[in-house]
């Protein structure tokens, strides 16, 4: 019995020197990923790991490091090791599920999403990030059930509104697009994205004067946003202001835009000067 005592006590203690050095190797890679040293930091975490396997927070760590370096499908084995070790790791489970997102396992990340939301209910994140998984399925109609799940739960969110926005431009729901999109403007007033989509939302519904004025707000909210300012020309365009649409194509070209913008505007710009 005495005997058994005593290797108890020395598993203890071994226990706890593997712990110093998780704890040790942990803060080195935490340094480093202050430093922006993503390769060391992951280096130091796999010791951490090796030095204490069952801390589904280091498992966790590792595998947030190497998503951060793009090595998703590793980042995913390093999550599931935590959610393995830590059935209710709701941090775990959400950080797989954008791990397999990014592998292309819609299935998978899902999954893990609805894992999360069991654990916490009002993980808005999460039905965010399931709204976008099934647009990219071909599931619409959930993913607006998703999205609006997630601002009931976080109205916050920016990105929501001009993704459930675009969800309803897909299935040609231009009204509601722009309920969303004006919800989401008195939330974050200075917001240019969701002046742009709304500007264009506008154009698509062939409301010009509505276009013209939202455009115009996201251009002065961000001057420096080439697109912006290419379709507040085109509303110009179609409204029949063409002296003004040519200004403003010229002050797009003059910003020095990406290839294919820089060679739309300029057919457009041709097509305006022979009218």
């Amino acid at each position: 019995m005495q005997k058994a005592i005593v290797l108890v006590l020395v598993a203890l203690v071994v226990l706890a020197g593997c712990g110093k050095k998780a704890d040790y190797y942990s803060q080195k890679a935490n340094e480093y990923l202050k430093q922006g040293d993503i390769d060391n930091a992951i280096d130091q975490f796999e010791k951490a790991a090796k030095a204490n396997p069952s801390s589904h927070e280091i498992q966790n760590a590792l595998g947030a490091a190497l998503s951060m370096r793009g090595d998703f499908a590793l980042a995913a084995q390093h999550f599931k090791q935590a959610v393995t070790l830590k059935k209710d790791f709701l941090e775990g489970h959400y950080n797989l599920g954008r791990a397999l997102t990014e592998t292309g396992d819609a299935k998978g990340a899902i999954m893990e999403f609805k894992k999360v939301v069991q654990l916490d209910s009002t993980y808005a994140l999460a039905y965010f990030s399931v709204g976008g998984l099934y647009v990219k399925m071909g599931m619409p109609d959930e993913a607006v059930k998703a999205y609006k799940t997630a601002l009931h739960y976080d109205p916050s969110l920016k990105q929501v509104y001009l993704n459930l926005a675009a969800t309803y431009v897909g299935l040609k729901d231009y009204d509601s697009a722009m309920s969303v999109l004006a919800t989401g403007r008195e939330k974050s007033p200075k917001n240019a994205q969701m002046a742009v989509m709304a500007g264009r939302v506008a154009l698509l519904k062939r409301d010009f004067p509505q276009a013209i004025a939202l455009l115009q707000e996201a251009n002065q909210l961000n001057p420096q946003d080439a697109f912006a300012r290419n379709d507040l020309a085109t509303a110009m365009n179609l409204s029949g202001k063409t002296k003004e649409a040519i200004a403003l194509w010229e002050q797009v070209l003059a910003m020095n835009p990406e290839p294919a913008l820089a060679q739309a505007v300029q057919k457009n710009l041709d097509e305006a000067k022979k009218k």
